[in-house]
């Protein structure tokens, strides 16, 4: 399996303080695996996905398995490479999103198609942004299969749950007064007092 992690060749932009990172695709070895069998493996950390499809059949295939368990959303967000034009009546780009929950067994086609993407002259305009919710049952493994069927464009993925949760800030301790020191000896005298007058 290729493995994209935080200090792989690609540009990865950490975000610091909220534990996350961005992993951009690179070019020729380092593009995002068109192989089902071998997907290319998002590290944990990584929340934000920058990628493209350049032309006619150019599948990306991603693997999650240390997403967080339970109810949670990954948005994703295409966009031409380029503005369109007034007059590029011609322009048309788009293909398929699946996602599966395990590793695909037999073919690339394997999961669930959630949505579609068209980009055209006409529709040039339209918001281009699709959410996968997934449910409470979520168990934390994801496969996201982004066919590229035709044309070239750019896509965001923006995965909240894959971030490193970062450990609670503990409380400082909360210094003693001076004389709080004192106070057992002090209690031990009062006792030894009092056993004295009963006597």
């Amino acid at each position: 399996m290729r493995v994209f992690r935080l200090a792989a060749a690609l540009a990865v932009t950490m975000a610091g303080a909220a534990g996350a990172a961005t992993l951009h695709e690179g070019t020729g070895a380092d593009a995002f695996s068109g192989d089902w069998k071998n997907p290319t493996v998002v590290a944990a950390g990584i929340d934000t996905i920058s990628g493209s499809w350049n032309g006619q059949n150019d599948y990306d295939m991603l693997s999650f398995t240390s997403l967080k368990k339970g109810a949670q959303t990954v948005t994703l967000s295409f966009s031409p490479m380029k503005p369109i034009g007034d007059t590029d009546w011609s322009f048309s780009a788009g293909g398929s999103l699946y996602y599966k929950t395990s590793a695909p067994q037999y073919s690339a086609w394997e999961g669930t198609q959630f949505e579609s993407v068209n980009i055209q002259h006409w529709n040039r305009t339209k918001d281009f942004t699709y959410s996968l919710n997934l449910g409470d049952d979520f168990g934390g493994v994801l496969y996201l299969s982004l066919y590229g069927t035709h044309g070239s464009l750019n896509y965001n993925i923006s995965v909240p749950g894959n971030a490193l949760s970062l450990p609670e800030p503990q409380p400082a301790p909360v210094p003693l007064p001076a004389g709080a020191a004192l106070l057992p000896g002090g209690l031990a005298a009062l006792a030894v007092l009092r056993r004295r007058k009963k006597r």
